[in-house]
């Protein structure tokens, strides 16, 4: 099963239309580049450095195709991915991204520029939360671990064997342990305290679903950018978003939209006029 195609078919446009924002006029339209031209975030709790997420769904909530969330959406939302890498100091995924679709994040010279015009380094440190590190070579032959034009790193629990950590820091990529709970995997709020050290102001977590639903319940995720594409699936096997309760108490978190913008395009196959939307939420936690 596989997407629509549209990251191959479908060139960038060079504008969208702003639909709905909190603080500037719309309906209007702007030009691709000033969409999410600059990224800001309150700083996060107890010192710990903001986190936003960024993740894409089919209508009807399906966050993967084959396990892949690559299909899904257009260019623009391949050009917001991007975009929201640039101001981010990390990237911060799960270990199931890392073996379902690999991660890696490799900058164009403009996009270093624009970095280091935001106080940012030009290479951004990728970070894994990973409960496990018994990977065979086929996982250790990945980019995560092979591409060393972005530094890296992997936040673990007491789960792995010293050998299996001596193996992956044989790669060149840095292994540390923090707190886990009893199902070993490691405390987000630990692992931002790693990054945190490392100088990291922001963070911005792809996923996967239980690594963001972690985030979400430890009350560390301040905004969420959301694309959905005009497209569904019906898999019954695919993935959610979130993948796990988002409070430890069943309350819901309410997402307060900052903007909206939208893409309409035609189906190059069917030529049916489609919309493809983008939301940021900032998060809304319940009352302690």
């Amino acid at each position: 099963m596989t997407g629509a195609g549209w990251k191959q078919t479908l060139p960038l446009p060079l504008t969208v239309q702003l639909q709905w924002h909190a603080s500037e006029s719309y309906p209007r339209t702007i030009p691709l580049e000033d969409l999410y031209a600059q990224i800001d975030a309150p700083p996060g709790r107890d010192g710990l450095p903001a986190v936003i997420a960024n993740m894409v769904v089919t209508l009807n909530g399906e966050a993967t195709i084959d396990g892949k969330a690559a299909p899904i959406g257009t260019a623009v939302d391949r050009y917001i991915l991007r975009r929201l890498r640039v101001f981010a100091d990390v990237l911060l995924s799960g270990a199931g991204t890392m073996l379902a679709e690999d991660v890696t994040a490799v900058f164009s010279d403009g996009e270093a520029a624009l970095r280091e015009a935001a106080g940012r380094r030009p290479r951004i440190l990728v970070a894994l939360l990973a409960t496990e590190l018994a990977w065979d070579e086929d996982v250790l032959r990945k980019r995560f671990f092979t591409d060393s034009r972005f530094d890296r790193l992997i936040v673990t629990g007491d789960r792995p064997s010293p050998p299996q950590v001596r193996r992956v820091e044989a790669l060149g990529v840095d292994v540390v342990r923090v707190d886990s709970g009893p199902d070993g995997r490691p405390s987000p709020s630990a692992a931002l305290r790693v990054l945190g050290r490392r100088e990291a102001r922001l963070v911005l977590t792809e996923g996967g679903p239980r690594v963001l639903a972690a985030l979400l319940r430890d009350r560390l995720v301040d905004q969420y950018f959301l694309t959905t594409s005009p497209l569904v699936i019906g898999d019954p096997r695919a993935l959610a978003p979130i993948g796990a309760g988002v409070t430890a108490d069943g309350r819901p978190l309410l997402l307060s939209r900052l903007s909206r913008y939208e893409y309409a395009f035609r189906d190059p196959t069917t030529g049916a006029p489609l919309i493809e939307a983008y939301d940021r939420f900032r998060i809304v936690y319940p009352a302690r």
